[in-house]
């Protein structure tokens, strides 16, 4: 059976060899036509898938990526916008057209008709969004996620309010947020508009329910009232007697201890510079407690820089204050570290702890009204305890300031232009 078959593709073969008297065999087709046709057929088919396969690797090889303009393919895929008509009957075309592939060319053509003063005819709209080529492979756009936006910035509001409270319940623990009572004695000078502003715009940020007592000498400006009122915050504007910053702020303590107010108080002074961790560390406090703070500035002539922080041992315990760069004085010199020169900003008090008779006022912490203002000792946050041993150690002694003094005579003394 094989034989045969390679005689009819293979024209060179012979007959087989058989018996002389055998009959001769039919005249068969030419050998060689039906040879070089099947070739031509097995040529043309190599021909055609090769070049469909060397085409397409050239393509995506050497091909640039066709140009589309961005703004009429944002178009295109979008509802057409409403066209405000300026004629009493007025149409408005308009025709699109972009390029999504080298060899295919979508054109869209959209009509917008309107008449002033008719009344249109709700029609149903239908939406159609194609892909999105980048580079050349497309992105399905899907349709938009709500219908209404009012209800998706509802839902934006919403995580961002739940992020936010999982960000300060990291930083100050499970429990929820004490209410915190910021404390600024303000004077009248060319800064203290600046300042308030800064302040409020840091108090602001606080992840907590906020007070902001601004104490000012003899009477209120209105200054100090247009800051208070933009701040957005809210806030206590009384007025305090003496014309120093240490009796307006004794004042200001005694208002709360009057009104009885609860929450944590934080002393934001008008040459301070505080960081929002502060008020996250000053949840931690039990009655007072102490922070670092970054003193910047001169003191008497003399350029300074350097951190004021309580100074513990391996334990965590307090035994000192650093109160310069080189020197820490030890707790229980009280005498010692009333002359030094504290900053409040370093000090976090529990409203509780200034309230009159009281259970949760320890014997340590002292009356505000066996408190002189006229005493110099008075300018000293020490003035509030009478064992400075006591006080807490907060952010762990850790060496970072949480808030910045600003010691300068001449920011005092700068004065509004005489016009």
């Amino acid at each position: 059976m094989k034989l045969p078959l390679i005689r009819l593709l293979w024209p060179g073969l012979g007959p087989a060899a058989g018996p002389a008297d055998a009959a001769p065999e039919p005249a068969k087709p030419s050998l060689p036509a039906a040879w070089l046709l099947l070739h031509a057929l097995f040529c043309a088919t190599s021909m055609a898938v090769g070049f469909r396969f060397s085409r397409l690797i050239v393509y995506l090889l050497f091909l640039p990526t066709p140009p589309i303009n961005p703004a009429a393919h944002l178009v295109s895929l979008v509802s057409p916008p409403a066209v405000v008509l300026a004629g009493a009957n007025a149409t408005a075309m308009a025709t699109i057209t972009t390029t999504t592939t080298t060899t295919t060319t979508v054109t869209t053509t959209t009509t917008l008709a309107a008449e002033i003063g008719a009344h249109p005819q709700p029609q149903q709209q239908h939406h159609h969004h194609g892909p999105v080529f980048v580079g050349r492979h497309p992105i399905r756009v899907r349709s938009w996620p709500h219908p209404d936006p009012t209800e998706l910035l509802k839902a934006h509001r919403i995580l961002a309010a739940v992020q936010n409270a999982q960000r300060s319940t990291k930083h100050r623990g499970a429990g929820p947020a004490r209410p915190v009572i910021a404390v600024t004695p303000t004077t009248t000078s060319a800064l203290q508009v600046p300042s308030l502003t800064s302040l409020a715009h840091t108090l602001r940020l606080v992840d907590a329910q906020l007070v902001w007592i601004v104490v000012e000498p003899g009477h209120r400006t209105d200054a100090v009232a247009a800051v208070l009122s933009h701040s957005n915050l809210d806030f206590l504007h009384i007025t305090g007697p003496g014309d120093s910053t240490a009796s307006l702020r004794l004042h200001a303590l005694r208002e709360i201890r009057t009104k009885r107010m609860d929450g944590i108080v934080v002393f934001a002074d008008e040459n301070s510079i505080l960081r929002t961790e502060l008020f996250d560390e000053a949840q931690k406090v039990t009655t007072v407690g102490a922070l670092p703070v970054g003193i910047l500035g001169e003191d008497d002539g003399t350029s300074e820089s350097f951190l004021q922080a309580p100074s513990c041992d391996a334990e965590g315990n307090l035994v000192g204050y650093r109160v310069s760069e080189e020197t820490v004085l030890p707790a229980n010199r009280s005498d010692m570290l009333m002359s030094s020169r504290l900053e409040w900003a370093g000090f976090v008090v529990n409203a509780r702890a200034l309230w009159e008779d009281t259970k949760e006022r320890p014997v340590w912490v002292r009356d505000l009204s066996a408190i002189d203002d006229a005493d110099a000792r008075a300018a000293s946050p020490l003035a509030l305890v009478t064992d400075a041993g006591r006080v807490e150690p907060l952010a762990s002694c850790a060496q970072a300031a949480l808030a910045w003094s600003l010691r300068s005579d001449s920011l005092h003394d700068v004065k509004f232009p005489h016009e």
